[in-house]
């Protein structure tokens, strides 16, 4: 039975490139959002200024920090595979190495920002995340003489700020996810490629036998 490893190693590189660019994404809401705090914290009254310990942004830093080490770990792998010079399809083991070398390390770092992010999230209320703030108010009117101040001195982007928090933690999972597949397909490619480098030796075998019983004298 003859294999063609090739639609393996497209679906490889598919996911990888979509766990690159979910990771893309989350660096960028992420960021958006823990830059919106720092720059608001001490001036909006919704951020509670008087009492800044009462939030905890370690679970969106680690977020960031956790889709950053993926688009390293994916960058390496995409270029690896994509350019001709470096790409390693003919040598099975080689590109295997790398996919687990790049996609595993990437698995375990999201799963436990994941699990981390839960954590500080079930905190709430007593300190509160980015994400557990924004969303918990996100629909409270202010007073009414507040009505006409800026968003910067409101709540009026918290509805966006929840959406982008709640993207970064569940884009993350995703990743996870995703990366968990291409630890799968990554195994399947290997398999696929040695059975097919089984199946050209075993050709080029034979087709040398059949030359050398073509030359064999007859009397």
């Amino acid at each position: 039975m003859k294999i063609n490893p090739a639609p393996l190693h497209i679906a490889q590189v598919v996911l990888i490139g979509l766990s690159f660019c979910f990771a893309v994404a989350i660096i960028g809401t992420a960021a958006h959002t823990l830059h919106i705090f720092n720059t608001q914290q001490t001036s909006n009254p919704w951020w509670l200024p008087l009492w800044p310990q009462h939030f905890d942004t370690h679970s969106t830093s680690a977020l960031i920090g956790s889709a950053a080490s993926v688009v390293v770990l994916n960058a390496v792998f995409l270029i690896f595979s994509l350019v001709p010079r470096f790409n390693p399809s003919k040598r099975p083991t080689l590109r295997v190495l790398l996919a687990l070398g790049t996609a595993l390390p990437g698995a375990l770092v999201t799963l436990c920002t994941v699990i981390y992010a839960h954590i500080l999230n079930h905190n709430s209320p007593e300190i509160d995340t980015i994400e557990t703030w924004t969303c918990r108010y996100k629909n409270d009117k202010p007073l009414q003489q507040d009505m006409s101040l800026a968003s910067s001195m409101s709540n009026g982007n918290f509805g966006s700020l929840c959406t982008e928090s709640k993207f970064a933690l569940y884009g993350t999972l995703v990743v996870f996810l995703i990366l968990s597949m291409s630890l799968g397909v990554s195994v399947v490619v290997w398999l696929a490629d040695k059975w097919a480098e089984r199946q050209r030796g075993k050709e080029w075998q034979d087709t040398n036998n059949v030359e050398m019983g073509g030359n064999v004298p007859k009397y």
